[in-house]
């Protein structure tokens, strides 16, 4: 399943229904697809992508604040352009969110709850890891955060760079400890 990502300040404003709306700078999702919902760290519940449409800053008005869960359009102008700069390609998606009753622990969810980074020390001791793949590693070690490695690596898009190199990283050692 797809997964989309809010900062943790974020989760509260999704569970009650007061963040139905998403603008990003590049989209993998589709609508009717069903994607689970991460923030803070947890995986807080799932969505169905409702719609999918290319905006521009200057399509933003109060009722997509809103929807975004802002107060305002110039809030959620500032915080745009914090994240993304002065794109003007930007994509709204719009959801329906279920929550979980409980949330889900991503790294229980696909890494049998070991410590992530326990499995990045345990990796750099094995030969099978090019030196791009080391020193991502290495970088998640330092971080200690998928979202912060990939931005210090040139952006959100190489989250899945890290991911995969993780996924890999932890196949590798479960694949040495067996």
């Amino acid at each position: 399943m797809k997964h989309i990502e809010f900062k943790g300040k974020y989760a509260e404003k999704i569970l009650k229904g007061e963040k139905t709306a998403t603008i990003r700078k590049r989209v993998y999702v589709k609508p009717n697809d069903v994607v689970f919902v991460h923030s803070g760290g947890k995986i807080i519940g799932k969505a169905r992508i409702k719609e999918v449409r290319q905006i521009n800053i200057q399509d933003l008005d109060h009722e997509l604040a809103k929807k975004e869960g802002f107060d305002n359009t110039e809030e959620l102008i500032d915080e745009l352009r914090e994240y993304y700069g002065e794109g003007k390609d930007l994509y709204l998606i719009e959801f329906d969110f279920e929550p979980f009753d409980e949330p889900l622990d991503p790294e229980k969810m696909y890494y049998d709850g070991s410590s992530l980074s326990e499995i990045a020390r345990k990796a750099l001791k094995l030969d099978s890891f090019s030196e791009d793949e080391k020193r991502i590693l290495e970088l998640f070690l330092k971080t200690g955060s998928i979202r912060k490695t990939a931005f210090r690596l040139g952006g959100l898009s190489k989250r899945g760079i890290v991911r995969k190199t993780i996924r890999k990283a932890f196949k590798a050692v479960r694949e040495k400890e067996s």
